[in-house]
């Protein structure tokens, strides 16, 4: 994570140029939305460098807007929006400010009624009509919203933003990013069948925090389509991003919608065409990451999901995060420091990172190859139960901590001393927090410890399966699929898991099957530099042989699922073009 002074400017206020091929996307969208509606009040809520305007005013929708409503934080941006909205035949009024500060009720009054004040800049085109009707509502809302995580944003927008979720009747208790609210706030404000497409991260799809704008956008927005595009489709954009888009209705009445909320998909490819399909929301869906498949794909999910065999991790097994220390460079040691500062008395095995398990299983072998090759092998416990560190060598490795201001890191000064790291016991399993191509699952035979990099894991008492019967059949394409759609990625195609997460994923593990754990991790080991495929393989052949209904075809589908998933994933590792 990266501290305010570390970031630019621009990241720092979500500065991001949209290109004009994307704004003419949203507007060719919003256009077919309204149909042949006259008369149109626009918003764009955070307006930039005037792209939206720009871009408006020279669409063919402009000839049926009457009044543009533009907001934008920055003065110098908005005073660069003000000369773009001066050349426009509609009416347009750009405010300098902050859309969270004026609320959703505020907006939904227009740019004459917005609330909380805010610097009226530009009037551009024909004044308003006289006596325009009170507490009128916007007919579209277009933009692209800021991406700025909240560890950046002012105390002022925190307020407005827990101000707006009262208004909208929403939580955005453990929101992380400013896109979500900006969102939000521009949606509240669109009367009942006014049109919105917006430029958002692909986050939208998977993030925990975007969860509160798919359940409102599920319950509110109809027709309700994501267009997707190749990472590196538009120069200068990096972050992968998607155009949510689609109409606004009142809130539903209670009881049971008339018809359950459909999202249609269309994937835009290199050369313009598109592939298009949809998918009904699920009540309680998690993640929309599954809706990227085809239906097909998920009716194959759907029927492994209905076997008998199949039960969820969780069944099995508890993850929890293991040994925080608040600085691993610091607490986790090589070799060569442990003899160097004479730690040994305090020094506890340790597997810094799962790609130093090459194996299913981490034995003790496998822990002296590591010592050997010279990993922070070992981490430092200065507990209560052990000998103080008051040796001249030791006190003088605690010095270099102090000297790095470590007692000020927020681990660190909670605690007494800064140095006293509570340590978590080994599990008898371990797993990745944090995956490329996909989590992994390995027997802790060696009994070592792990930080908050990996998963610690234990059976639960009386599961009815081992430690070995749950590593040997977890590598599936089932469950690794499930890990694809339970799972969040990341910049680089990083996909992530925490604890609840894994234990929702989906298994079939046989009794006895951890008799074939030997012959996998032979496998695994083989494959370790490759891409780990025939592991997976050999699980699912081995799996099928033992498991009614889980057929070879069911599983050729579900690896094609996870394959698509997956090449979807790492594709926002591939460069920018």
């Amino acid at each position: 994570m990266k501290t305010f002074g570390e970031v630019s400017a621009d990241k720092l206020r979500g500065g991001f140029y949209t290109p004009p091929a994307l704004v003419r996307r949203c507007l060719d969208r919003v256009a077919e939305l309204v149909g042949d509606r006259q008369s149109l009040a626009v918003l764009e809520p955070s307006a930039g460098d005037g792209a939206f305007i720009r871009g408006l005013r020279e669409h063919p929708l402009a000839r049926r807007v009457d009044r543009l409503t533009a907001i934008e934080l920055v003065p110098e941006e908005a005073a660069r929006c003000r000369a773009e909205a001066a050349a426009a035949r509609f009416a347009s009024e750009v405010i300098a400010g902050s859309v969270l500060a004026r609320g959703a009720s505020g907006l939904a009054r227009g740019a004459s009624g917005l609330a909380h004040g805010g610097t009226a800049l530009a009037h551009g085109g024909p004044a308003p009509a006289h006596g325009d009707r009170a507490g009128a509502r916007f007919d579209i809302a277009t933009g692209n919203p800021p991406f700025v995580r909240f560890q950046f944003v002012g105390d002022g927008d925190r307020r407005a933003a827990a101000a707006l979720a009262d208004d909208l009747g929403v939580s955005f208790a453990g929101v992380s990013n400013l896109w979500i609210p900006v969102l939000l706030a521009a949606l509240g404000a669109l009367r009942d069948g006014g049109a919105f497409a917006f430029i958002v991260p692909a986050e939208i799809l998977t993030g925990i925090s975007a969860d509160v704008a798919r359940r409102w956008l599920a319950g509110r927005a109809s027709p309700l389509q994501l267009d997707l595009f190749p990472v590196g489709s538009y120069p200068g954009v990096l972050q992968e991003v998607v155009i949510v888009s689609g109409l606004v209705a009142s809130p539903a009445s209670p009881g049971p919608p008339a018809s359950p909320p459909r999202l249609l998909l269309a994937e835009h490819g290199p050369a313009g065409q598109a592939r298009r399909w949809q998918h009904v929301i699920a009540a309680g869906s998690r993640t929309w990451t599954g809706y990227l498949l085809e239906p097909a794909h998920l009716g194959a999910l759907e029927e492994a999901r209905s076997l008998k065999s199949v039960r969820t991790v969780g069944d099995l097994a508890r993850f929890e995060v293991a040994t925080v220390t608040g600085a691993n460079g610091f607490f986790t040691v090589a070799e060569e420091t442990l003899g160097a500062y004479q730690l040994s008395q305090w020094a506890l095995p340790l597997l810094p990172r799962t790609r130093h398990a090459t194996g299913l299983e981490f034995t003790e072998d496998d822990y002296a190859l590591l010592r050997e090759s010279g990993r922070r092998a070992h981490l430092l416990s200065f507990s209560a139960d052990r000998p103080a560190p008051a040796g001249a060598l030791a006190r003088a490795y605690l010095r270099h901590g102090e000297q790095a201001a470590l007692p000020d890191r927020y681990k660190c000064r909670i605690r007494a001393p800064w140095y006293r790291v509570p340590v978590a016991a080994p599990g008898q399993i371990m797993m990745s927090k944090r995956a490329h191509r996909y989590p992994r699952l390995i027997l802790n035979r060696a009994g070592v410890h792990t930080t908050d990099t990996i998963y610690r894991g234990r059976m639960l008492p009386g599961a009815d399966r081992t430690a070995a019967d749950l590593v040997a059949a977890f590598h599936s394409s089932l469950t690794l699929l499930t890990a694809e759609i339970e799972g969040r990625s990341f910049g680089g195609g990083v996909l992530e898991l925490v604890p609840t997460e894994a234990g929702r994923l989906l298994a079939v593990v046989p009794e006895r099957f951890g008799d074939e754990v030997e012959r996998l991790d032979l496998l695994a080991r083989a494959g370790s530099g490759a891409d780990g495929e025939a592991l997976i393989e050999e699980t699912g052949r081995l799996l099928a042989k033992s498991t009614a209904g889980l057929t070879a075809s069911l599983l050729d589908t579900l690896r094609d699922a996870r394959l698509l998933l997956l090449a979807r994933r790492m594709a926002r590792n591939a460069p920018a073009r």
